[in-house]
């Protein structure tokens, strides 16, 4: 039997808005409610809502109604009227579209709202081994016993299969036709545009089409419940950040960088940004910090030391894990091996779980939506 309308309202009768005293359903912000199957399409308005209490309302939604009779899916559509970027403290960052202020206008959260918690991984400029990081962060990470999941945007450089040991891998479709099912390797769910497109193809695309790939990857993969998911973005600051800021309810990001002033430089930019749009910044990361001689053990650094020291301390920011310049490392990279689940006992990979460490005590996985919700529900 179908659920109702009213079946359905009497599910969200028990949800508070966040920081208020007023029911969500006397509050106007059920815009509509749409039944297609046996999914039910929640149409919410978010306007004057923190990022924070939008995430836990839509959680509280989500856990009312997915144990509905008749009710296999639920899906949440936000609308927020249209309005300018925050002003940050830090000036020089343009955010800019069709010469207008951006603006998130219904985002839609469909798989993603059973995610805990999704970590932006992120760099100022390329080659300073994001995707490294975001592979063996997402390796520690499930060593430590989290459900983890790693979405690949950087579009126009995948490594993310590679990596993994799947490059020859191809996602699969969900039985409604409508998702795709990730590819899984070490027991971590990983979607990649390197899985749609050939190893020797270019991928020449104008923002337009990048901003719709990353939608897609962020609406249309059935992740399932995950306590982490890893996105491993393209270096920069364009039209794929942009949009995943957007477009996802973002816990955090991480900047990697290494200690060169070039990258430092770039890494800056990327702070900034993520304050522009309002997504915390975890930390950074810095890669290749330093070097240890496989003979007389003596370390060594390949750039001037203290430089991310003094970045972390004019932002304000941690400095979450220094990552050595390491042939297991690179190698690992190379063959589909990842240090960390091929070495778990070294020092490399320490340097990865006392990475993974400090994402869990800033973002933490076990209590996170017990937590929001009592508050939610009033119990």
């Amino acid at each position: 039997m179908a659920t109702d309308h009213d079946a359905v309202m009497a599910a969200l009768s028990g949800i508070t808005i966040p920081n208020s005293e007023t029911k969500l359903v006397d509050s106007g912000r059920i815009k509509d409610l749409e039944f297609e199957d046996e999914e039910v399409i929640i149409t919410l308005n978010m306007d004057e809502i923190t990022r924070e209490s939008r995430h836990a309302l839509e959680d509280a939604v989500m856990r009312a109604t997915e144990g509905l009779d008749g009710i296999d899916d639920v899906s949440i559509e936000v609308e927020m009227a249209e309005q300018e970027m925050p002003s940050a403290p830090d000036p020089g960052v343009s955010v800019h579209q069709a010469g207008k202020p951006a603006a998130a206008v219904k985002p839609k959260v469909t798989s993603l709202s059973k995610i805990k918690n999704l970590i932006g991984i992120a760099s100022g400029k390329g080659g300073v081994g994001k995707s490294t990081v975001s592979v063996n962060l997402a390796m520690a990470l499930k060593a430590k016993g989290a459900r983890v999941g790693i979405c690949d945007i950087d579009i126009y450089g995948p490594s993310i299969p590679i990596q993994m040991g799947v490059a020859q891998a191809k996602p699969g479709v969900s039985s409604d036709q409508k998702r795709f099912q990730p590819v899984e390797a070490y027991g971590v769910k990983i979607m990649s545009i390197g899985f749609l497109v050939d190893d020797d193809t270019p991928v020449i695309w104008r923002g337009p089409i990048v901003s719709s790939v990353v939608k897609q990857f962020l609406d249309d993969v059935d992740w399932g419940e995950l306590d982490y998911l890893v996105i491993d973005m393209p270096p920069g600051t364009g039209d794929a950040q942009l949009t995943l800021t957007q477009s996802a309810p973002l816990t955090g990001a991480v900047i990697v960088t290494t200690p060169s002033e070039l990258a430092l430089v770039d890494a800056q930019k990327g702070l900034q940004m993520f304050r522009k749009v309002e997504v915390p910044v975890l930390g950074l990361v810095e890669n290749m910090s330093y070097y240890v001689c496989g003979h007389c053990g003596e370390e060594s650094q390949p750039f001037n030391k203290g430089r991310t020291s003094r970045l972390t301390e004019q932002f304000e920011v941690p400095l979450l894990a220094r990552i050595p310049l390491d042939h297991d490392i690179q190698r690992g990279s190379d063959e589909g091996r990842p240090v960390v689940a091929m070495q778990p006992n070294s020092p490399q990979a320490q340097a990865f779980s006392d990475l993974a460490d400090g994402i869990i005590e800033k973002c933490p996985y076990e209590e996170k939506k017990n937590g929001l919700l009592k508050g939610l529900f009033g119990r």
